[in-house]
């Protein structure tokens, strides 16, 4: 049987040179704009040039390599960093283990075929979801609640950490979620010590925090900063995705992309690393192209597929780290358009060593919709069931089988069909496989309405809360977070 994961790739090790060098050309030379004083103090102490007043950092090049050298030597001597978040997909291995997440501001009704804020019904019902659906593996948040029961509007201010608390009580899954600032940070820790017991299970597996991003080019903004700096000093996941747009946040070439790209990571770890010498910052990305024909941009285009990949090959094959790849699709609502570009993607990441796929999302990140997370792992399913290849073997080639039965033959009476039928051919809940019947009765089986009837069906026998100690617990520290955030 053929291993088909992890076969991709893009460079020459010339190449992969090239690409290293452009990168730690770019940070001596115009540098990034660090917004976070600690950072910026950090970097200043390490010998690198800082104009305190602008906050530009001209990032020595023995300086760059120490840092990776340094997470290298971690590397080797068994530190395995662990890349949070519920958009991207990092080196994974075994079944399908997809994500529940996102912060989607929208959410897709599926009876008004219409997109509209997402209430608090909302996120309760996606995460019993995920809770229910065997191969999602974390759920994070798929949308950030906008409105409370009665309609009125969640504080902005306590939106992170009131979906945090919502989640933990209905999932045993927590996963990622986001956080804007430090304050908000510790409180989404402590709402981890509940769901996992303790904070020593908490620090072992993390849940309610995510990555920060980078503003391409070549920016980082001040609580962005402090919050991967914080994530470092408490031990945690410390991960910075860049979203760098080609002809847009960067020049119209794919490898200025993908050099820009790793500037940016590279120079926010040697930062991070600077201020807290234990740091593992990892990297992602979610890059996409400017389509200059409508001036938009596209997150799906097989340029940005590549760009995705080439970064990830760049960390991987150059610096021996692991690099996670997003998954956003330029379709507006679930369909066509939604299933071709998810499958483009998914197959892409299982053919680099990636099998933890975000599902749900469409509109570029910006919605979540529970028929498209469905379609999604109907897809993912797929692509496992086609990589699993042929085993031949004289079990399998049943030669005696066929002498049986001789020329003519047929084989739908056997046993050994009745034996084997579920194990050699994979039934899907989706897709329509049925005879021909005409097309009005073909329309019935088709699979949005399927993922929209199969949704009502997992969710009508979806029962997991929280023990009431936890939920008292949870409800104890949204107390103290709404008197800290809102006064």
């Amino acid at each position: 049987m053929k291993d088909f994961p992890d076969d991709i790739q893009l460079f020459s090790e010339d190449e992969l040179d090239q690409l290293h060098h452009a990168s730690r050309d770019i940070l001596a030379d115009p540098g990034m704009r660090i917004m976070a004083p600690r950072l910026l103090e950090a970097l200043a102490r390490h010998g690198a040039p800082v104009d305190s007043a602008t906050g530009i950092v001209r990032l020595p090049r023995h300086l760059i390599e120490d840092t990776s050298a340094g997470m290298q030597q971690d590397l080797a001597e068994g530190r395995r960093p662990q890349l949070l978040n519920g958009v991207v997909m990092s080196k994974s291995s075994g079944p399908v283990q997809a994500k529940f997440g996102g912060a989607c501001i929208e959410t897709f009704d599926w009876e008004t075929q219409q997109y509209r804020a997402p209430t608090r019904q909302d996120l309760i019902d996606l995460v019993r979801l995920g809770e229910a659906l065997p191969e999602v593996a974390s759920v994070g948040n798929p949308v950030t609640y906008l409105e409370e029961e009665d309609g009125t509007p969640v504080d902005p201010r306590l939106q992170r950490v009131k979906t945090a608390a919502l989640i933990a009580c209905y999932t045993t899954k927590a996963g990622p979620t986001e956080v804007w600032n430090t304050t908000e940070l510790e409180f989404l820790m402590e709402i981890g010590d509940v769901v996992r017991g303790s904070r020593e299970a908490y620090l072992a597996d993390p849940c309610f925090v995510t990555d920060t991003e980078t503003i391409s080019p070549l920016l980082l903004e001040e609580d962005a900063g402090a919050v991967l700096l914080l994530l470092a000093e408490r031990g945690l996941p410390t991960t910075i995705i860049p979203m760098p747009m080609t002809g847009g946040t960067t020049p119209m070439a794919l490898a200025s992309n993908v050099a820009l790209c790793n500037a940016e990571v590279l120079g926010v770890a040697t930062a991070v690393r600077c201020a807290c010498p234990t740091a593992w910052v990892a990297g992602g990305v979610i890059s996409g192209v400017m389509d200059m024909s409508s001036g938009g941009a596209s997150f799906s285009a097989p340029e940005a597929l590549l760009q995705d990949v080439g970064i990830a090959e760049l960390h991987e094959r150059r610096y021996g780290f692991d690099f996670a790849i997003g998954a956003y699709t330029d379709a507006k609502y679930p369909g066509v358009q939604s299933v071709i570009e998810k499958l483009a993607r998914f197959w892409v990441a299982y053919r680099s060593g990636r099998v933890n796929y975000p599902v749900g999302l469409v509109k570029s990140g910006k919605a979540f919709s529970a028929e498209q997370a469905l379609l999604d792992l109907e897809v993912a399913q797929s692509i496992h069931e086609f990589a699993k290849g042929i085993e031949v073997s004289p079990e399998t080639l049943c030669v005696d089988l066929i002498r049986e039965h001789g020329i003519g033959g047929n084989f739908l009476g056997e046993t050994h069909t009745v034996k084997h039928m579920r194990e050699a051919v994979w039934y899907p809940k989706l897709f329509d496989r049925t005879l021909p019947a005409g097309l009005a009765a073909d329309r019935e089986y088709d699979m949005m309405e399927r993922a929209h009837a199969q949704r009502e069906r997992i969710l009508a026998g979806a029962d997991y809360e929280i023990s009431a100690e936890g939920r008292r617990a949870i409800e104890d520290i949204l107390r103290r977070a709404e008197r800290a955030l809102v006064g």
